[in-house]
C-alpha cells in the first residue's frame, strides 16, 4: 500500500489509528463492517512514510483487498494497492533461541534486542533473498517472520532448520498449525473466524483497546456507537478446567444453567505448560467476572464445570514475547 494518503486510507478501513505510527514498527489492524462486526485482522507495518505493508487472515486476503478496492473506488485517495498473497511466502520462526537462528545467517538485519524490538519491522536480505521481517509474538513467544518471495521459500526453510540444527536443546523442529493454536489460545489471542461470528463486535471481544475513538471516522463508527448504546448481550471471556481426565470441550459446545442454554465455547485445549483445560466462551455479562462458575455439556450430555479466570492464561506480562 504506497502512496501520500496511505495513512489516512490505513485510518478509514480499520479502527486503530496508523496517522502517527512510526517507521519500522508494526500495530495490530481490526477491520469491521458497516455494521461494527468484526470481519478481520492482522497486522499493519510501516516500511516508510508513505509505504505500508499489511496482513490479514490466512483465509482473508483476497476478501479484504476487494473490500479495500471497493471503499478506495469511493473515496478517491491519493494510494495504490496491490495484492502480494501469491507472491509471497510467509515463515515464523518462534521460540527462545529463534533470534540466535537468525542472527547465526548471513544476512544485513541485525536482530539484536535492541535493534529490533518487539513489534518492529524490517527490510532486508537474508543470505541473498530480499525479506520482510515482522517481529510479532501471536504464539505468544519470542518470534519473527519471515515474508520472501514465494519461489525463496523452500531455500530459506532448509536454511534455517540448518542453522537451528543441532544446539543443546534438541535444535530446531517443525510446528505444526494445531501447536500453534494451542499456544495463541494460552495468550487468550482471538482467533478471527474462530473465536468470532458475523454478529461479534469489538467490545464483545474485549478489544477496546484497538479502537480509536478519537478518529473521525472509519468503517462502522456509526454503528460501533449504536452497539454502545445498548447493553451487552455476551462478552468473550476466559475459563479453565483443573480435571484434564474428563471430557475437554470442543468448539460450539453449549454453556448451560439448568435447561436455558447461556452461550457456547469458541476455542478450548489442554494446555501442556499449564497443564490444564484452557478456553474462550460466550458468556452472559454477569457470569465474565473471574471466579465465576460455568457447566459445559459435551458429547454424549456429559457436564463439566469450569471457572472464568482472567486472560491471558500464560505470561499475562509478555515476558516471552519481548525477550
Amino acid at each position: 500500500m504506497r502512496g501520500p494518503d496511505a495513512a489516512e486510507f490505513l485510518n478509514r478501513v480499520y479502527t486503530f489509528a496508523y496517522a502517527r505510527q512510526r517507521v519500522g514498527t508494526l500495530r495490530y489492524a481490526l477491520m469491521t463492517s458497516e455494521a461494527g462486526f468484526v470481519i478481520d485482522d492482522g497486522v499493519v507495518c510501516r516500511l516508510d512514510d508513505h509505504d505500508f505493508y499489511v496482513t490479514t487472515t490466512t483465509g482473508g486476503a483476497d476478501r479484504v483487498f476487494r473490500t479495500m478496492l471497493h471503499w478506495n473506488a469511493q473515496w478517491r485517495l491519493d494510494v495504490s494497492l496491490a495484492n502480494l498473497t501469491s507472491a509471497y511466502c510467509g515463515l515464523s520462526v518462534a521460540g527462545p533461541r529463534s533470534r540466535e537462528v537468525l542472527a547465526d545467517i548471513d544476512s544485513d538485519i541485525d536482530f539484536g534486542r535492541e535493534a529490533f524490538p518487539y513489534l518492529g519491522v524490517r527490510r532486508g536480505v537474508v543470505a541473498g533473498v530480499p525479506v520482510i521481517v515482522l517481529r510479532a509474538g501471536f504464539v505468544g513467544e519470542l518470534g519473527y517472520e519471515i515474508h520472501a518471495p514465494q519461489h525463496c521459500g523452500e531455500a530459506l526453510w532448509d536454511l534455517i532448520m540448518s542453522a537451528g540444527a543441532g544446539d543443546g536443546s534438541g535444535g530446531i523442529r517443525p510446528v505444526g498449525i494445531e501447536a500453534q493454536r494451542i499456544l495463541r489460545l494460552e495468550k487468550g489471542h482471538v482467533l478471527v473466524g474462530q473465536d468470532t461470528d458475523a454478529l461479534s463486535t469489538p467490545v464483545e471481544l474485549n478489544m477496546r483497546w484497538a479502537i480509536a475513538a478519537r478518529k473521525p471516522f472509519f468503517v462502522g463508527k456509526r454503528s460501533l456507537k449504536v452497539h454502545d448504546s445498548r447493553p451487552l448481550e455476551r462478552v468473550l471471556a476466559g475459563f479453565c478446567i483443573e480435571d484434564t481426565s474428563g471430557a475437554v470441550p470442543r468448539e460450539c459446545h453449549l454453556l448451560v444453567d439448568g435447561q436455558r442454554l447461556i452461550g457456547r465455547v469458541t476455542s478450548a485445549a489442554i494446555s501442556p505448560v499449564l497443564e490444564k483445560i484452557v478456553g474462550l466462551a460466550y458468556v452472559p455479562p454477569d457470569r465474565a467476572e473471574p471466579g465465576s462458575r460455568l457447566t459445559i455439556r459435551c458429547d454424549r450430555q456429559r457436564l463439566v464445570t469450569a471457572h472464568v479466570v482472567q486472560t491471558p492464561f500464560y505470561d499475562p506480562g509478555n515476558a516471552r514475547q519481548e525477550l
